[in-house]
């Protein structure tokens, strides 16, 4: 028994070029779906935000804030303050900040807020600041100036100086770390932040700023109402005249607004994004 050949019926010239049309319509209309599902966001690069860190800390301060960043798709750079002077660090944010292409958002934490003022000066490429508890001088303030008219730390009476007291890097005594930069943490919380202190060179404190660049630049501010490092009254002052738009977490500590109420602190950073987005 003979099996016969299967004989393939050639489709018409016409009815293959409906076929054609038809699949490139098709295409066509996935293509559209997909562009109208993908996120505006896909279309506009993201800022990186610079995370500068404050006195008696370091860049690990930051850790809780990074990570969420980094969750919801920001590129952050957390350079690590030598807090030997004013100059110095300075320099250092500017060269963390010449390394990264496109838009930044500065974030500074207390004295972060002296640093990123420098940094910033004379630069285009700033969308935003946001602070955190933070210290923000206009040209020729210093830390000591800039809290003349308000109620000083009692912290500052229990400093720990390496050389000469009030002219030698300091640390906070553990001792009282918690008490006055971290009372709304647990005490296994604020002793790590403790043993990450970097110690502070006084002679800091006195030093004036040179230019800064937050002028016309759109900035947020967090206030810490529970603050024992620099005063809620001055850090209310300070938001005022940099035009901030602030928000206050009543509760928080000197350092509680980056670490106890990170998620709060970083929604607050992606807000001063979108609001300074352009496209």
């Amino acid at each position: 028994m003979h099996a016969h050949p299967k004989h393939k019926t050639a489709t018409p010239p016409g009815r293959r070029r409906r076929i054609a049309a038809l699949g490139a319509a098709v295409l066509a209309v996935l293509i559209a779906a997909v562009s109208l599902a993908a996120p505006a966001e896909a279309h506009t690069t993201k800022p990186t935000i610079v995370l500068v860190h404050g006195a008696w800390a370091d860049s690990t301060s930051w850790d809780k804030v990074a990570r969420q960043l980094k969750d919801d798709g920001y590129r952050t750079v957390t350079p690590e303050l030598g807090l030997n002077s004013v100059a110095e660090d300075v320099a250092i944010v500017r060269t963390a900040v010449d390394k990264i292409s496109g838009k930044k958002v500065l974030v500074g934490h207390s004295y972060g807020g002296i640093v990123t003022a420098g940094a910033s000066y004379g630069r285009t490429d700033i969308s935003a600041f946001v602070y955190a508890a933070a210290l923000v001088p206009d040209e020729g303030d210093s830390i000591g100036s800039l809290g003349a008219d308000f109620t000083p730390s009692e912290a500052f009476g229990h400093l720990i100086f390496t050389g000469e007291p009030f002219a030698s890097p300091a640390f906070i005594d553990p001792a009282f770390f918690h008490q006055y930069f971290a009372q709304d943490l647990s005490n296994r919380q604020a002793a790590t932040l403790s043993a990450a202190q970097l110690p502070l060179n006084f002679p800091i404190v006195t030093t004036p700023s040179g230019p800064v660049g937050w002028h016309n630049v759109p900035a947020w501010y967090a206030v810490s109402g529970q603050d024992r490092m620099i005063d809620p009254a001055q850090e209310r002052w300070m938001a005022a005249r940099v035009g901030a738009t602030v928000v206050e977490y009543p509760t928080a500590s000197h350092v509680g607004g980056i670490t106890r109420l990170a998620s709060q602190f970083t929604a607050l950073i992606e807000h001063a994004v979108r609001s300074t987005r352009v496209g």
